[in-house]
């Protein structure tokens, strides 16, 4: 353009070809070039020196871009097949099958690369974008994406937990099945330990894990990840809702994990994969130059931001599981499957839960109004006799004590085996024991009582086979077995899961 600029002027000042040629050193042939397509756009000696937007019209016409032919290219063409697959894979792009290619051996640079893939793809027109630089230490921002990982022979669809120093564009990544509160705190603890401390901010998306309530000025933040805030003495700062442009820098990183750790990659299960993401970060992607900072974001890292990251603590921070629970009319909630016991005043009441590996407190209105040892069992029965009714404590204690005075009055071998069954927990086994009550009203007492002595002699006391000898009757008669003593304890435990029937409390 500033030659094109100079010959017109020289020329609109009388000069001629000739002269023109000797002044500015370019060749006549260039000159007359210039001058006809000067002509052909309406310009004369006479016409006012045009604008730079003219010079640009006329530049591009006499100057057009050489064709994307040559050596290079006709080589690249020999692997056309394996670039158009790549193509058809989500997320691929030149700059990450100039690296596949380079792992094939072949060393062709990546602007040959990207003119051959844009013949084939070209690129479609971009958003405009503000960008909004932090200082150092001052923001990280996180966020979860939807990948599928080949793994072995399958492919999996996976979440990708990604984590960008604002400042050095350091990252880190991991690979979760779940994107629940259990994985999201534990990859916000894992990316810390990588960074070896914490920014003062953490700009995150408005998933459940992290925000329960969206809202622009008064977000609510999730009870466990504010634990997790507390802990390591960051601020939470969630993003304005649909607008994944406010946390641009690592809405960048997703597509480039996409791009250069899932594009064209094999792994051989998650750990692989997590293993692997890790390296590329330090030594991958982190020792290449960014495009904004033009600079690698491991050395822009360990320089200006490694030694500004709040210190981790040192007590290790316990994950929490917090839930919103109803006080159920049996005095307990259901919390991860198992279930604790609320004293009385509190049946029918909302309740808050929190569930560590050792405890589990329950909460109304921050008031903590009950704890227990944690069941990591499901279907786990915690209960406190205190937390029931007196009345009805008093019927539950004496529940066991009818169940043998009836199994007396059928038998001395009904007795015995429904004291076998309650002498490992009485409560615990008493609907047991009441079926083999209910068996004598249907057969008899001396039918239920010789049933009873014929499976005592096996040591067998399962209701299936009791009522199976009841129906098709005992094959051989046995002598009758020594009556033993039986034991009444390990009854001062309750099991909730009681019918009280008709009993009034």
């Amino acid at each position: 353009m500033i030659d094109l600029t100079e010959v017109i002027y020289h020329w609109q000042k009388g000069q001629n070809i000739t002269q023109i040629s000797k002044s500015l050193g370019i060749s006549r042939p260039t000159v007359r070039k210039y001058l006809n397509v000067a002509k052909k756009a309406g310009l004369t000696m006479e016409s006012e020196i045009p604008m730079s937007d003219v010079i640009a019209e006329v530049a591009k016409a006499s100057t057009p871009l050489p064709p994307a032919t040559g050596e290079v290219q006709r080589s690249i063409a020999h692997y056309e097949r394996n670039i158009q697959s790549w193509l058809s894979e989500p997320d691929m792009t030149a700059k990450q099958i100039w690296r596949l290619l380079k792992e094939l051996g072949n060393i062709f640079s990546y602007t040959s690369v990207k003119r051959y893939v844009k013949k084939l793809n070209p690129d479609t027109s971009r958003p405009s974008t503000i960008r909004l630089e932090t200082p150092s230490a001052e923001q990280a921002q996180v966020d979860f994406g939807r990948v599928t990982l080949n793994l072995g022979d399958t492919r999996k669809k996976v979440w990708a937990f990604v984590m960008t120093l604002s400042y050095s564009r350091h990252r880190f990544v991991r690979f979760v099945e779940r994107q629940d509160t259990q994985s999201w705190l534990d990859c916000h603890i894992r990316a810390f330990e990588f960074f070896g401390g914490v920014c003062k901010t953490i700009l995150l998306d408005n998933l459940k894990a992290g925000v329960v309530k969206a809202d622009l000025y008064d977000p609510t933040i999730n009870r466990a990840y504010g634990e997790l805030e507390r802990h390591y003495g960051f601020v939470a700062d969630p993003a304005k809702v649909m607008k994944p442009e406010h946390k641009g820098k690592v809405e960048r990183s997703m597509p480039t994990v996409r791009q250069q750790l899932i594009a064209g990659r094999q792994y051989e299960d998650l750990a692989d994969a997590n293993e692997k993401a890790l390296t590329w970060t330090r030594t991958g992607i982190g020792m290449e130059k960014h495009g904004t900072t033009h600079e690698e974001p491991m050395i822009r890292f360990d320089r200006d931001e490694k030694g500004f990251l709040i210190p981790l603590p040192s007590k290790h921070f316990e994950t929490p599981l917090w839930k919103e629970c109803v006080v159920h009319p049996d005095h307990h909630v259901v919390f991860d499957k198992s279930y604790y016991s609320v004293p009385t005043k509190y049946v029918g009441k909302k309740v808050w839960v929190r569930g560590t590996f050792r405890m589990t407190e329950i909460f109304l209105s921050q008031e903590l109004i009950k704890c227990h040892v944690r069941a990591h069992k499901p279907g786990t029965w915690r209960t406190d006799m205190n937390d029931y009714p007196d009345k009805a404590k008093a019927f539950l204690y004496a529940h066991p004590a009818w169940c043998r005075k009836q199994a007396e009055e059928l038998g001395e071998y009904v007795a015995l085996m429904v004291g076998q069954i309650l002498a490992p927990h009485s409560l615990r086994n008493l609907r047991k024991a009441q079926s083999v009550i209910r068996l004598g009203a249907k057969y008899g007492a001396e039918k239920l009582d010789d049933a009873c002595r014929h499976l005592l002699s096996f040591g067998a006391t399962y209701i299936s086979s009791l009522k199976r000898v009841l129906e098709k009757g005992i094959p051989i008669k046995d002598e009758k077995p020594p009556v033993p003593t039986i034991s009444d304890e390990g009854e001062q435990c309750l099991h909730p899961a009681i019918s009280f029937g008709e009993v009034a409390l």
